[in-house]
């Protein structure tokens, strides 16, 4: 039965978690949007008919402090002057900012698993929580060589795991919808190197990044899609969030099309990458790339540096570098969302 299925797939203990909440966002809306822009590139027209046909019962979800945007509300958001192909582009770039927008507004908010809790997969959309905790693992490393705790479960891979399989399923499309919004949005944050780490350093975790501190200069603002007025990341998780930039859509399709359409040419058909779909493997390699970039120089071993200083001052070599793979990684999920769609979505 697929209640049985879903509750002995995450029926896990929780054990080890952190103690405090982490902030669950990835890639800002522009980076979800670019990864659904590069998607749409490579789905068959059966995907994406079968996607558009999905989001139409996505529903506005009206809570005590707001209402979270469904299909109807992105239809009369929609620019004008667009092709058929293009409306249909712009809502399913909407939907891959979906389940970010279910934060803080209203619902019950967890970026930690509640301890004891067995947690379902999904519920629909009269599912009253946020569920923080999917959008990302935190598989932890030391770099001083100390002990780290266990990957909490549920996370995204587990995530991912589970409804890539129930939209292959029989399910009504109600249930199917939510499942794709959410499978949507969280092979990006899987992408995420700081999604998929949390660094320990004497005994006490860094919730991937948030606590380190960083600056940067008025130049490197600059080079992000918001004005620096308005933009300056403090720590280095919202520095990796915001790399494709930080605005909400404007303009019709940017920032997300204008980011995404300088990427497609990063990956190949013969991109041996593109061969792997396993999700684990994924946030494998997301660590890799924490632990080897994102922790790199100027970063330190510690939440703040050593010299007295508040705040890590990035480099522009660091910026070059991080900006880099923040575009493979946006162009790899791009990829690996259309494939898991064309291959699964029933």
């Amino acid at each position: 039965m697929r209640a049985s299925f879903r509750r002995s797939l995450l029926a896990f203990l929780l054990i080890m978690l952190v103690s405090l909440p982490r902030p669950a966002l990835a890639w800002g809306n522009t980076g979800h949007e670019a990864i659904a822009y590069l998607a749409w590139q490579q789905m068959t027209p059966a995907t994406k008919k079968r996607v558009m046909a999905l989001l139409q019962q996505v529903p506005p979800i009206t809570t005590a402090t707001a209402t979270i945007p469904g299909y109807a509300i992105w239809v009369s958001q929609l620019p004008t002057g667009l092709t058929a192909d293009q409306k249909n582009r712009y809502l399913f770039m909407r939907a891959a900012t979906w389940a970010d927008s279910l934060k803080h507004e209203g619902l019950v908010d967890s970026d930690t698993p509640p301890p004891g809790v067995t947690v379902d997969v999904h519920l629909g959309f009269s599912d009253p929580q946020s569920h923080g905790y999917w959008h990302f693992i935190d598989t932890a490393f030391s770099d001083d060589g100390g002990a780290v705790p266990a990957t909490p479960v549920p996370n995204a891979v587990t995530q991912i795991l589970a409804l890539r399989e129930f939209i292959a399923s029989t399910e009504d499309d109600l249930l199917k919808a939510y499942d794709l919004a959410w499978l949507e949005h969280l092979v990006g944050d899987i992408h995420q190197p700081l999604h998929a780490s949390v660094r320990y350093n004497a005994g006490s975790g860094d919730l991937g990044g948030n606590d380190v501190k960083i600056k940067l200069t008025a130049a490197q603002k600059l080079k992000f899609e918001c004005s620096p007025s308005t933009f300056a990341p403090t720590e280095l998780h919202a520095f990796w969030d915001d790399l494709p930039g930080s605005c909400s859509a404007q303009n019709g399709l940017k920032p997300g099309a204008a980011f995404a359409v300088r990427l497609p040419h990063l990956l190949t058909k013969g991109d041996a990458r593109l061969a792997d779909t396993d999700p684990a493997s994924w946030a494998a390699d997301s660590l890799a790339v924490a632990e080897k970039d994102a922790y790199a120089a100027p970063i330190g071993t510690g939440i703040k540096p050593t010299d007295g200083t508040s705040s890590y001052a990035i480099t522009t070599a660091y910026y070059a570098g991080s900006l880099a793979d923040a575009k493979d990684r946006v162009a790899l999920a791009g990829a690996r969302l259309a494939k898991l769609l064309n291959e699964n979505l029933k």
